[in-house]
């Protein structure tokens, strides 16, 4: 019996000897390569010194690496880069799949802007926002930590609602949503049914028009849909009457073009979901 274990140890240890011996010969790491899921518009370094920035130590195991550290590393000496993932294609190579970060959010924090992505990532810092100098949009009303946030950093926030992918969501991608929304406030309304506070959106159209979803937190997604269908046939309410703090209110092209109009849900529940929601116009003028 006592042979036996001895057998069995000794193959065990020959497999661990075997496979320690390819970890660093045929297994070593010898070729990297970078492969882009998007379009390189803000991204300026040659693949070469993006592979340098992540210190990736070559001819060591590909079984024996820190995937995460070479991330971090990449990432932050690229700004604009978001590493999705590093493949390891046997027997040894690395593909390092990466996509551009979008400026998406202008921040006012500590008497400067900082441009970011949806995940709060800074850009770059500027000392004013000038709405066509840059994709992002002026996003308000966020809580930030009060830190100094470098290029490259991720800033520490609360507060934040996403409507950027509720605007995603309804086949709105950035390129579209830069042409419609000229800033977005984060902000609490008085909900006088409730007497409380709610969460509410506030969004300032370029054409004039301004947006408010009430009780943003619950069904933001069904919420931006009805904004986006009124957006979209707002002029077809022209000659309608409304009522406007109990006056008869005729709905013109003028008190439209800057008019509010508010997004809400129904408040019985039990009859209504989070896709039952209504709108009131405002009309700018009365």
């Amino acid at each position: 019996m006592k042979k036996k274990w001895i057998i069995a140890l000794s193959a065990i240890v020959a497999v661990i000897v075997i496979f320690v011996i390819l970890s660093f010969t045929l297994f070593s790491l010898r070729t990297i390569e970078l492969d882009y899921r998007t379009n390189k518009t803000y991204i300026t370094a040659t693949d070469e010194e993006i592979i340098e920035s992540g210190e990736i130590k070559m001819g060591g195991s590909v079984f024996f690496c820190n995937k995460n550290k070479y991330i971090e590393k990449i990432e932050s000496k690229n700004p604009y880069i978001k590493v999705i993932n590093i493949e390891t294609v046997f027997p040894s190579k690395f593909v390092i799949h990466v996509a551009e970060r979008q400026e998406i959010f202008a921040i006012e924090h500590n008497d400067q802007f900082y441009i970011t992505d949806d995940e709060f990532k800074v850009l770059k810092i500027t000392d004013s926002y000038i709405s066509d100098q840059t994709n992002a949009i002026l996003l308000e009303g966020l809580q930030v930590a009060d830190e100094n946030y470098a290029v490259g950093q991720f800033m520490n926030v609360s507060g934040y609602q996403p409507i950027y992918d509720a605007l995603f969501e309804n086949n709105r991608p950035l390129s579209e949503q830069i042409t419609l929304i000229e800033s977005i406030n984060l902000t609490e309304i008085y909900d006088d049914v409730l007497q409380t506070n709610q969460s509410a959106i506030e969004l300032k159209f370029f054409n004039g028009q301004t947006y408010i979803i009430y009780n943003s937190t619950y069904g933001l997604t069904y919420k931006v849909e009805l904004m986006l269908d009124v957006f979209s046939q707002i002029y077809t309410y022209i000659g309608q009457t409304i009522k406007v703090s109990g006056e008869d209110v005729v709905l013109t092209e003028d008190n439209l073009k800057t008019a509010t109009i508010v997004i809400k849900n129904y408040y019985d529940y039990r009859e209504h979901g989070q896709e039952d929601c209504y709108f009131d116009i405002i009309p700018a003028t009365i």
